[in-house]
């Protein structure tokens, strides 16, 4: 059995199965990476005897959504695969309650226990806003990056990780 769930983030965002590096990490950013190396690669391309009849321009609802389906292409797969393997998935958090039981609630607050001899524990991590006055109100977390639903423009990163540097210079001037 798998228990998987995301608790939304401050702008609603939530994702499929996968953890962190396939839906708000590792994938997404190297997609939007490559694509802003493919608008520069063009861009680059005139120096190089390319001509163009008219100026390239970048389209983020159409990157956000092709980044969106490839992930939720990744995320059937995963179903598909622990169907295939006869592991049951639930949709639901976890929580011991004993040393041999989990209740696991999905989101509608429906409860159900569990036992085992051992379980695995990948909890995974999350961005931490700030704690400042308008934190939450004026600031995204990378976990919200990748669907955001228009282009930030430039961008100041508050924090480190190993996904945060190409994406933010990427689209300084979109």
């Amino acid at each position: 059995m798998v228990l998987d769930f995301v608790t939304p983030t401050p702008q609603g965002s939530s994702w499929g199965l996968g953890g962190t590096c396939v839906n708000v990490g590792c994938i997404p950013k190297k997609l939007m990476h490559q694509a802003a190396l493919l608008g520069q690669a063009l861009q680059d391309s005139r120096k190089f005897g390319w001509h163009f009849t008219e100026d390239v321009k970048h389209n983020w609802m159409t990157m956000t959504e092709s980044v969106q389906n490839y992930i939720g292409s990744l995320n059937w797969g995963y179903r598909v695969t622990l169907r295939d393997k006869k592991v049951m998935f639930e949709n639901a958090y976890g929580e011991f309650v004993g040393p041999h039981t989990v209740k696991a609630t999905n989101k509608k607050g429906v409860e159900k226990l569990y036992t085992a001899e051992r379980f695995i524990i990948a909890t995974g991590e999350r961005p931490r806003y700030l704690g400042v006055p308008g934190d939450k109100e004026y600031c995204i977390s990378s976990d919200d990056l990748f669907s955001l639903p228009y282009c930030p423009g430039k961008t100041l990163v508050v924090g480190a990780s190993y996904k945060y540097p190409s994406v933010s210079s990427a689209w300084q001037n979109p």
